[in-house]
């Protein structure tokens, strides 16, 4: 250590040991200061006084609050009553029918007590009594229908086309030769119609649909002027109803 750092470090210690002289002596001078008591007066009485000084009560009821007026006491909250529980009843035993009486056998002829003895001869006589030798009235006038097979019934169409070939006539047109036009018939047994109807109409395009309805009413009247037609009356069952029947261009050539 030099001599500067030598006399510094004695300064500061000289300094600090001033410091803590100064503080004690500070602490030394002070005093605290001494808290005063008041005096009390203290009375020894021999007797004790028996009337009490505390205030008298009032006798007047307290004031009622200020409120509301008191509505009507609100009703206590019904109690339902339990469900009854019905007994459950079991159902009777339906009565069972009595079976029915088994009816009595038919009585049984008694024989003859002399039968008469019978003894074949070979001859047929006898065994036409009493049938007439008219005819019987019950016989149908009408022969019975014979079935149709599907050769007939492509030859009755045929036929049918053939009749009706002569009376149609195709209207001319803007593509009038797509159309065709297909009828139902029902006929009687002696060829006349009963009814016919228009199914449909095919072919149609917007130049042609005006025409329909007048290649309609010429399958019709094509119809008409055929009828009564001419078909075998055996194949009556066959013929009674056609459908479809088509008129087109193919007809009229």
């Amino acid at each position: 250590m030099d001599r500067a750092d030598a006399t510094g470090f004695g300064v500061a210690a000289a300094g600090h040991l001033a410091l803590f002289v100064a503080l004690s002596l500070g602490f030394a001078t002070a005093r605290l200061p001494v808290p005063k008591n008041d005096p009390i007066e203290v009375e020894l009485v021999d007797e004790v006084g028996l009337a009490s000084t505390a205030p008298a009560p009032s006798a007047e009821a307290p004031a009622p609050l200020l409120a509301a007026e008191e509505g009507p006491p609100m009703p206590a909250p019904a109690i339902p009553a339990p469900p009854q529980v019905l007994p459950v009843r079991a159902p009777k035993p339906a009565a069972r029918a009595a079976p029915p009486k088994p009816s009595p056998p038919p009585a049984r002829p008694e024989p003859a007590a002399n039968p008469p003895q019978t003894r074949s001869t070979g001859r047929l006589s006898g065994l036409l009594t009493g049938v007439s030798e008219r005819e019987s009235d019950r016989s149908s006038a009408t022969p019975p229908a014979a079935a149709a097979g599907p050769a007939v019934e492509a030859s009755l169409q045929a036929e049918v086309r053939r009749q009706l070939k002569p009376h149609w006539k195709s209207p001319s047109g803007a593509d009038a030769e797509l159309l065709r036009t297909e009828l139902s018939i029902w006929l009687a047994r002696d060829g006349s119609i009963t009814r016919v109807e228009v199914i449909r109409t095919t072919g149609q395009t917007p130049s042609n649909r005006p025409q329909v309805k007048l290649h309609q009413e010429q399958a019709l009247r094509a119809v008409r002027l055929a009828a009564p037609f001419n078909l075998p009356d055996k194949f009556y069952d066959a013929w009674k109803y056609l459908s479809p029947i088509g008129f087109d261009r193919k007809l009229s050539r």
